[in-house]
């Protein structure tokens, strides 16, 4: 019995030198969380109807990464400046101007091709509420959907810059006053890891 004790009190003593190994070792893993801000200019040029240029800022936080594709959560804010001028109006000027913020949330697909450089692609969808109808004869809220390519130089461990190309296409899915627009555009993105 006295044998059976003293083993017993060995594994426990070895089961808990082992459990303090395993609360150390993520400390020695790279830490993957991230934060990254998008300063994107989106020119409006699908509709000849509709001229309305985006000014926006993307604040994401990475919350999952399978190594291939990550998943990302933020906030949007956008300064949309222009016009419309429908044809069932004869053409007058209507202006579109427009302020705005959502949630957001992104999809990246990222890949190292050489060095410190990425190349990837993200799809992006924010939820947007406007201080007015936008654009004019639309509603105070609407969806902002963006899709391209982005290129990633990772100049530190913990801090990358990239350059991305987006298409987009703005609405708010209902069926009446629901006058769309697509627009092309670039961002400047910083990302830092922590």
């Amino acid at each position: 019995m006295k044998k059976f004790l003293s083993m017993l009190v060995i594994c426990l003593a070895m089961s808990g030198a082992a459990s303090a190994e395993v609360i150390n070792e993520p400390e020695d893993k790279p830490l993957d969380d991230a934060n990254e801000i998008q300063l994107e200019y989106l020119l409006g040029n699908s509709f000849n109807q509709r001229h309305v240029n985006n000014y926006n800022v993307h604040f994401f936080e990475k919350v999952t990464d399978n190594g291939v594709i990550s998943y990302w959560r933020g906030l949007t804010f956008t300064r949309a400046v222009g016009y419309t001028n429908p044809k069932k109006d004869g053409g007058v000027h209507h202006d579109s101007n427009g302020v705005g913020i959502g949630p957001a949330f992104m999809l990246r697909w990222d890949k190292k091709i050489s060095g410190k450089f990425h190349a990837g692609a993200d799809l992006s969808g924010s939820f947007m509420l406007y201080n007015r109808a936008h654009p004019y004869d639309g509603r105070a809220y609407g969806f902002l959907w963006r899709l391209g390519p982005r290129l990633t130089w990772q100049f530190t461990e913990e801090d990358s810059i990239s350059l991305g190309y987006s298409i987009s296409h703005f609405s708010n899915g209902m069926r009446k006053h629901n006058p769309g627009y697509n627009t092309l555009g670039f961002s400047l993105g910083y990302t830092h890891k922590f």
